[in-house]
């Protein structure tokens, strides 16, 4: 395979250097020099043709017009000086081998006489031909400019569109994120609310008895359990808002993924009591990262696992390096989602119909924020799924953060 790609990348090149061709040889004809030699030539043509049609007709004839046009040719190709020269090699022709040998004779002045006339109006046509050259030039470069701004106006209006879609879509994120969390905060509020009144009621009604003393325990464990969901809450937004705005820089250092696995793994494991593989190289797989965001990471990616995917089911983890990479994949025998689900899934909030309607509390944040952390890190995080195979999420982090994106 190695063989074959190198025998193709001269060919390759070959071809593209064929495609240059044409370009070149036609700068090289329409350059200056080349107009010296074309005037030359064209000169030279027209007294071969002069001298070709004096052999064949009985009468010999001066037609200075083919020369005139020569000198015209050569402005409106190759500019002015080629085609002064052009005149003066005419010229020269003219007087030595068209005109009677009497050009250069003791009746000089009344040659030069008749002669001025033709040289003049050659001058002023090839004037004339070098200006409408110039102009067409000019005409040309003032439509090139004109592109290049229209092109120029088109990716600024282009960019200007898409600032605008990412602002219309930062504007819809902030009214959903404000709507939904003043929701997922008015639930907890209330219960807690709820409770605590239910609490002083009975105690103002019935006065401090063993039987309200248990019972204000009770809803005082109530109020903690949802004041500790409400808190969790508050964290997650905070962490998506901080890592989102760059207001929480992170702290780079070696660390190894597969220890941060193994300990991730192992809290999971002894919380959830359900079987998590880990799949792992002998050798350590370190990288450059924030420890403390990385294990956030793992948490919620784990946790998301867990939490979506029947009891009976293992969870598999998997860590391998790839060229310049870390490659993280967790994997769970959940319903399989849909490519417009994989889509959103890492979106704030969102949940899928499924997540909504399961008994599994949640926010839809750890997703979210765990996409935000893997970016920061200049890495990659998404979804696979289908039908009978379960999710799979991926992360590819590198090794390096002065590695190129």
């Amino acid at each position: 395979m190695q063989t074959r790609m190198s025998d193709q990348r001269p060919q390759k090149r070959s071809l593209r250097e064929h495609a240059q061709h044409p370009v070149v040889l036609l700068s090289w004809l329409r350059s200056a020099w080349f107009g010296y030699v074309a005037g030359l030539l064209l000169v030279g043509a027209m007294a071969f043709f002069d001298k070709l049609y004096d052999y064949i007709s009985s009468m010999s004839t001066f037609d200075a017009a083919p020369f005139g046009l020569v000198s015209i040719v050569v402005a409106l190709l190759w500019g002015l000086r080629p085609a002064l020269f052009a005149i003066v090699i005419g010229l020269i022709v003219i007087a030595k081998f068209i005109t009677p040998p009497g050009l250069l004779t003791s009746n000089i002045g009344k040659n030069i006489a008749i002669f001025a006339p033709f040289v003049v109006l050659q001058i002023l046509a090839v004037g004339v031909a070098f200006r409408f050259e110039a102009a067409r030039r000019r005409v040309l470069a003032a439509q090139q400019r004109t592109q290049t701004y229209a092109q120029e106006l088109e990716v600024a209006n282009q960019r200007l569109i898409q600032a605008n879609e990412q602002l219309e879509r930062a504007n819809y994120l902030k009214d959903y994120v404000v709507l939904r969390s003043s929701h997922e905060l008015r639930t907890p509020l209330t219960m807690i609310l709820g409770q605590t009144q239910m609490a002083l009621r009975r105690l103002n009604r019935s006065g401090e008895t063993p039987e309200n003393w248990s019972a204000l325990r009770q809803y005082l464990g109530i109020v903690e359990a949802h004041a500790l969901n409400l808190r969790m809450l508050i964290e997650d937004l905070f962490d998506l808002s901080s890592v989102r705005a760059g207001q929480f820089p992170l702290r780079l250092a070696q660390c190894d993924l597969g220890s941060l696995c193994r300990d991730v793994i192992k809290d999971q494991q002894a919380c959830s009591g359900r079987s998590i593989e880990l799949d792992l190289p002998s050798e350590p797989l370190l990288l450059q990262a924030d420890e403390k965001r990385l294990v956030q990471v793992l948490v919620n990616l784990v946790n998301n696992a867990l939490k979506y995917s029947p009891d009976n089911t293992t969870i598999r983890v998997r860590v391998r390096p790839e060229h310049a990479h870390l490659i993280l994949e967790v994997h769970n025998e959940g319903t399989a989602l849909s490519p417009v689900q994989l889509e959103q899934i890492f979106e704030p909030f969102y949940r899928t119909l499924d997540a909504e309607s399961s008994p599994m509390k949640g926010w839809g944040l750890g997703l979210a924020i765990s996409k935000e952390i893997v970016e920061r890190h200049k890495g990659q995080i998404w979804a696979e799924s289908a039908e009978g195979k379960g999710i799979t999420f991926f992360v590819k982090l590198p090794v390096s953060q002065d590695y190129p994106d």
